[in-house]
C-alpha cells in the first residue's frame, strides 16, 4: 500500500492522437463513509482482511466542497471510534475511510484512474481497491463504480493520519512520466478533516 493508487482500464485502450490529448470527464465522488467494525473474533482488533463492517456515517454530497464555505468535508470521525471502543468493551473495533466514485463508460475502458492521497509521512496507512477483483463494479450503461478504503486504524487520534485532500485523474500513462497521454483529464480534489464537526468553528 502507499499513498497513491492506480486502477486500472477495464479493457482496451485509447487510440494514438495527434497533437493536444483527448479530454474525458474525470472521476466523479459519488461517496464519503466512515465505516466501523470489528474483526473475527473478541480479542484481536481487525485489520485489511478481518474487517467486518457494522456502522457507517455517510457524509452528505449537497456540493464539491462540504457543507461549509471553506470547501471541507468535516467529521470527527476519531471521536466517534473512541467512544465505540469505549462503551463496547467485549470487542476491538476499527475504523476505514471510503471514497466511492464512478467513471463514465468512455474513461472506463480507455484511462486507468490514478489516485492520490495525504498521508505522505506515514508508510502505515494506505489505500485499496474493495471487492474480490479489485476493479470495481460495472454499471448499466457501461460506467463503473469503485470503493477505495484505506488502511483499518484502532485508535480516535489515528484518524486525523486520514485527512486531506484526495486527488483523482483519468490519465493512459503515469502523470509523474515525461509519457505524452493520449487520455486525459481534470484532477478532481476532495479535501476531508476527520477531527472536527462541520458545526464546529
Amino acid at each position: 500500500m502507499g499513498r497513491r493508487l492506480v486502477v486500472p482500464r477495464i479493457e482496451g485502450s485509447a487510440a494514438p492522437t495527434e497533437g493536444t490529448p483527448k479530454l474525458v470527464d474525470p472521476p466523479t465522488v459519488a461517496a464519503i463513509r466512515m465505516v466501523y467494525g470489528v474483526g473475527q473474533g473478541s480479542a484481536a482488533p481487525p485489520d485489511d482482511d478481518t474487517f467486518k463492517p457494522t456502522y457507517q456515517v455517510s457524509l452528505p454530497l449537497f456540493s464539491m466542497g462540504g457543507l461549509d464555505p471553506d470547501g471541507v468535508y468535516e467529521f470527527d470521525a476519531g471521536l466517534l471510534l473512541d467512544t465505540i471502543r469505549h462503551r463496547s468493551q467485549r470487542r476491538q473495533w476499527g475504523l476505514r475511510l471510503e471514497i466511492e466514485i464512478t467513471q463514465t463508460p468512455e474513461a472506463v475502458s480507455t484511462a486507468d484512474i490514478w489516485v492520490e492521497a495525504p498521508f505522505v509521512d506515514d508508510d502505515s496507512l494506505g489505500l485499496h481497491v474493495l471487492g474480490r477483483t479489485g476493479r470495481g463494479t460495472i454499471l448499466d450503461g457501461g460506467g463503473r463504480s469503485i470503493v477505495l478504503a484505506t488502511t483499518v486504524i484502532h485508535d480516535g487520534k489515528r484518524a486525523g493520519a486520514l485527512s486531506g485532500a484526495y486527488t483523482f485523474q483519468h490519465r493512459d500513462t503515469d502523470p509523474a512520466s515525461d509519457d505524452k497521454a493520449s487520455i486525459t483529464s481534470a484532477i478532481r480534489s476532495v479535501r476531508l478533516d476527520l477531527t472536527r464537526f462541520e458545526f464546529e468553528g
